[in-house]
């Protein structure tokens, strides 16, 4: 088949075709968007041609919700948005964005509009600039006569309404007559009026604009399909072009690209395939070009191969030399280096120091040096050893260099030059003179002894020590120098540590050729050959004795008490460290701490000289009492303690302690008085349950002994440790708690007190809530106790004020106002400042009302000081700050509390008004409690209103204020005000008759709380 064959031309003629077919496409694609956009401006002109209308009829409608609303309650606020709505629509004020979701009915007095006001422009402006027909425009403007004239009607309802009337009669009929007038046939034949032009308007509008976008879909679909068409034409047209250009290419661009890389490396390809490409193509012109170039190239391989593998051997020959080789032309640039020689440059091969010289690669005295030599070697012809030092910044190396002339056709051309480095055989013939000096010169003894011990040489210094002269030393062991006051066990472990580490260093006592011991500082380390065999010891040794008796006397000065020369506090805490770890059920360790009773009367009559006689003879009384294994120390004072250790039982130890109480009770002679003291010992024992440490088991026999010091003296205590531990659970608890407050984890939740007759919301009591990380949240009653006598709990208490404080203010800001009741301990209330900080919350918070803040006490708490907390709540009072008596008829003192403290309010506990349905007892002190009230004229609130059933037996009793689960659980504050809004009582609450279910002694009157109710 033959091939058809494609000219530039026809190449080119296809390509003007395709760009006329993109810029065809462009202009459809312009056009399509348009269209588009056409769609969206006709519905953007439908749905705001519609919304226009619409707030036509949804003015008319605010302006009659308005006024019927005003006729009906006589609340200005209606009236204020009737006249607000038609300022609005007359252009008189500016109109709120979105004036279709405006809802007049959610607006206070305090809030005239409901949405972000825009420009003052009038309705009827607005639709003229909307586009309305003329018919449309006439029928809009029909519709705002109409309902301007209806508007006219409804003022004068309004002012109906108004007028001045002496007589209520008069004003009933009035408001009757304006009420009638809006809400007559008249009035609804006129909305009639309005509405009908509105309605047509919309047919018209709906109608008008649902042609324009139908019309702009049409023309849009026409363009889609055009842009369609226009690009599958355009597609087709690069297809081809890319046809016809492979075509006369004969292969792809990066194909033939690659193709002509490779020529230029001079790359060998495949006959076959340079024989596929199509005849005529250009490809198939390179082929024939590249078959020509590939003999020459296959021959130029061949020759570059061969040459290589000479190179290669020559280098792998001078690189396995295991010297410094190089070779040099006769102007001192290398001409080939190995790899050794390379190794003296870092991130340097070879092929990177071929052409460099000795200016280039070293420093300029060494570079000389070479030049020098180099010049030499040249000069006469004959080759030449040379030895030099080269200096690093941290060691220095010595090197041998052998260098030699090249001699080519009878001409010296260069040097060839091979150097090693001797640095260690140079270091080793050092070494030996070195160590030779040291071992003759050291101020240590140095004593050399062959693998069995036998000293085979000694120094100067080791004769000026211990006084043996080398010849009395030599063949002699180290035991010569043994004394009597080192044991043989320390030797055994000296030697072997020597056995099996080569090594051993430390201090003991040896003995001089005179017979005087003295105390040495000596190492011995064992000598290995190469091949790791033993050849002999080394022993340095020096004197150190007065260093010695220096460190003991400095140890018994900072070891001992100085008078009695016992063990003080820091030799006892190390001993008691050293026990703690022998320690076991078995056997037992106690500590006992020791108080002297009446030692200060010895002080302050005999004097300090026979208080310390009299401790010295004590001291060794006691001593005299214990075993070897038993330590006594004084830790200042008359203070002592005792270390037991190794004890059977708890019972030995006590037996113990009673001896020793028994010994100190006995009277001493000191001079010419007999004195005696007696003794309080504080006892604890370990192992215990807890790990404990050395001073916390003496911080516990001392807790241990002042108990026995309050019990009487003379006696020992035994440390509770399950007190102890249950002491350290309370501190933990209080950690964890002012962490808690730290970190912001604590929150006030806010259950609600109410009028359950009324319905009205009377108040909210803060409780606190402990938001824990890891436990979750945590009632009050789990973590309160804790702190209830600690200052943590008032901290935690002015933290909960604040926080009221601040929650009534938000909620102020918010438009709410309501009292908000805060519990406060008596702990809390005895403190001295608590009116002066409290007054300073207050002022902080100034713009909170102070009566809106009510502190609640615990009636059960009872107070020690009623006198003081009276006068403090008198203060609080002053400020504005009211109380009310909690859980009140659960306290031994009610009557009391009623009495003296100014409470306005008593809550009754829930107790009482859980059970009342079931329990007469709890129903007769719920009467009674309501009977006190009323009587001390004190305002109540019942808490635990669980059920329905429980209010309505609370205000059959004549109490109307209540709070519990039956009305609503504590809540964040950001659920306080959306519950406030939807709460309403049960319909058999509002129905109920206050008062009806009990009537007092002799008096046939309800028994009824206060209708006023202050801050709760």
């Amino acid at each position: 088949m033959q091939v058809k064959r494609y000219s530039t031309s026809e190449l080119t003629l296809r390509f003007w075709a395709a760009i006329a077919l993109l810029l065809t496409f462009s202009v459809i694609f312009v056009a399509y968007v348009y269209a588009e956009k056409r769609i969206d401006a006709a519905n953007d002109q439908r749905v705001y041609s519609l919304k226009i209308i619409g707030e036509l009829r949804q003015s008319s409608d605010d302006l009659t919700r308005m006024v019927r609303s005003y006729i009906a309650t006589e609340e200005h606020r209606y009236k204020n948005h009737f006249n607000e709505i038609i300022a609005i629509r007359n252009g008189q004020s500016a109109r709120p964005v979105n004036y279709h979701q405006v809802y007049w009915d959610l607006v206070g007095e305090e809030n005239q509009r409901p949405r972000p006001a825009g420009s003052r422009v009038a309705l009827m402006d607005l639709m003229k600039a909307t586009g309305f027909t003329d018919a449309e425009m006439s029928a809009l403007q029909e519709a705002k006569i109409q309902s301007d004239l209806l508007a006219v009607t409804e003022q004068k309802a309004m002012q109906l309404l108004e007028r001045p009337e002496l007589d209520p009669a008069q004003k009933e009929k009035n408001k009757q007559q304006a009420l009638l007038s809006v809400f007559d046939l008249n009035y609804h034949n006129a909305k009639i009026a309005i509405m009908q032009p509105i309605a047509t308007v919309y047919s018209l509008v709906d109608q008008r604009t649902a042609d324009e976008v139908e019309d702009a879909m049409f023309y849009a679909l026409v363009m889609r399909i055009l842009f369609i068409l226009s690009g599958l034409l355009l597609f087709y047209s690069l297809w081809d072009i890319k046809r016809v250009h492979n075509s006369i290419l004969g292969a792809s661009v990066s194909h033939l690209y690659d193709q002509i890389k490779a020529m230029g490396r001079g790359e060998v390809l495949h006959d076959a395939e340079l024989r596929k490409a199509k005849p005529g193509s250009i490809m198939s012109w390179l082929g024939a070009t590249q078959l020509r170039l590939n003999s020459s190239i296959r021959e130029r391989q061949t020759l570059i191969q061969t040459l290589q593998q000479k190179e290669q051997y020559q280098r792998t020959l001078i690189d396995s030399i295991p010297f410094v080789v190089w070779l040099k032309d006769i102007h001192g640039r290398y001409l080939e280096v190995n790899q050794k020689f390379a190794e003296q440059f870092q991130h340097r091969n070879t092929s990177q120091l071929v052409g460099k010289t000795d200016a280039e690669l070293f420093d300029a005295q060494r570079a000389l040096n070479h030049v020098v030599h180099d010049k030499q070697v040249l000069t006469s012809g004959q080759p030449q050893v040379i030895r030099s030092q080269h200096k690093t910044e941290t060691d220095q190396y010595w090197y041998e260099t052998y260098k030699a002339p090249v001699l080519v056709d009878d001409e010296y051309v260069g040097t060839v030059g091979l150097s090693r480095d001797i640095t260690l055989e140079h270091t080793a013939d050092n070494k030996l003179r070195l160590s030779a000096s040291v071992f003759t010169h050291a101020r240590e003894g140095i004593m050399i002894t062959d693998p069995l011990g036998v000293m085979i040489d000694v120094n100067q210094a080791f004769t000026e020590i211990t006084g043996y002269s080398a010849k009395q030393a030599i063949g002699c062991t180290p035991r010569l120098l043994q004394s009597e006051h080192q044991d043989e066990l320390a030797f055994s472990s000296m030697w072997q540590s020597l056995q099996q580490q080569g090594f051993w260093s430390g201090e003991l006592w040896s003995r001089k050729a005179s017979g005087e011991d003295f105390f040495q500082s000596l190492t011995l380390s064992a000598v290995l050959d190469d091949k790791g065999q033993l050849q002999h010891y080394v022993g340095l040794f020096s004197d150190i004795t007065n260093q010695y008796q220096q460190q003991q006397h400095l140890e018994k000065i900072a070891l001992y008490d100085s008078m009695t020369g016992l063990p003080n506090r820091s030799a006892l805490t190390q001993q008691l460290q050293l026990l703690l770890k022998k320690s076991t059920e078995e056997q037992m360790l106690a500590v006992a701490y020791l108080d002297l009773d009446g030692f200060k009367e010895i002080n302050d009559r005999h004097g300090h000289e026979t208080g310390d006689q009299f401790l010295i003879a004590l001291s060794e009384r006691l001593q005299s009492q214990l075993e070897e294994t038993e330590l006594l120390a004084r830790i200042g004072g008359d203070e002592f303690v005792v270390l037991l250790p190794a004890l059977k039982d708890k019972k030995a130890g006590l037996a113990k302690i009673q001896q020793l109480l028994d010994v100190v009770a006995k009277p001493l002679k000191i001079d010419e008085w007999m004195l005696s003291v007696s003794a309080s010992i504080g006892l604890t024992f370990y192992p215990q349950t807890d790990a404990t440490e050395a001073e916390q088991l003496i911080r516990q026999a001392d807790h241990a002994m002042y108990q026995a010091k309050q019990d009487g003296k003379n006696r020992c205590h035994l440390f509770d440790t399950d007190y102890a531990r249950s002491l350290r659970g309370h501190q933990e608890t209080i950690v964890e708690i002012r962490q808690g407050l730290a970190l912001k984890q604590f929150r006030l939740f806010y259950q609600p007190k109410v009028n359950m007759h009324t319905g009205e919301v009377i108040g909210a009591e803060a409780l606190i809530r402990w938001m824990h990380p890891q436990k979750g949240m945590v009632a009050p009653a789990l973590f309160l106790p804790a702190i209830e006598q600690h200052s943590l709990g008032v901290e935690l208490g002015y933290w909960v004020i604040e926080e009221a404080l601040r929650q009534l203010a938000e909620w102020q800001r918010q438009g709410m106002t309501i009292p908000v009741s805060v519990n406060i301990s008596a702990y809390h209330l005895q403190q001295l400042d608590f009116v002066n900080r409290l007054q300073l919350l207050l002022h902080f918070y100034s713009d909170v009302p102070a009566y809106l803040l009510q502190l609640e006490i615990l009636e059960t708490s009872a107070l020690n000081d009623l006198t003081h907390v009276q006068a403090v709540m008198q203060a609080c009072i002053r400020s504005g700050v009211s109380f009310a008596l909690d859980d009140f008829g659960t306290g031994y003192s009610s009557l009391t509390y009623l009495k003296r403290l100014p409470a306005t309010v008593l809550k009754i506990d829930q107790s009482f008004v859980r059970d009342m349905l079931v329990d007469p007892d709890d129903l007769a002190i719920l009467k009674g409690i309501i009977v006190l009230a009323n009587e001390f004229k004190r305002e109540i609130v019942a808490e635990g209103v669980e059920t329905t059933e429980h209010g309505e037996m609370l205000l059959q009793l004549g109490c109307t204020h209540a709070q519990g689960y039956g009305i609503a659980r504590p809540m964040p504050a950001e659920q306080f005000m959306p519950w406030k809004k939807a709460w309403l009582p049960p319909d058999i609450w509002a129905a109920a008759l206050v008062g009806s279910g009990i009537h007092p002694s002799g008096s046939d009157k309800t028994l009824t709380t206060h209708s006023q109710h202050r801050a709760v």
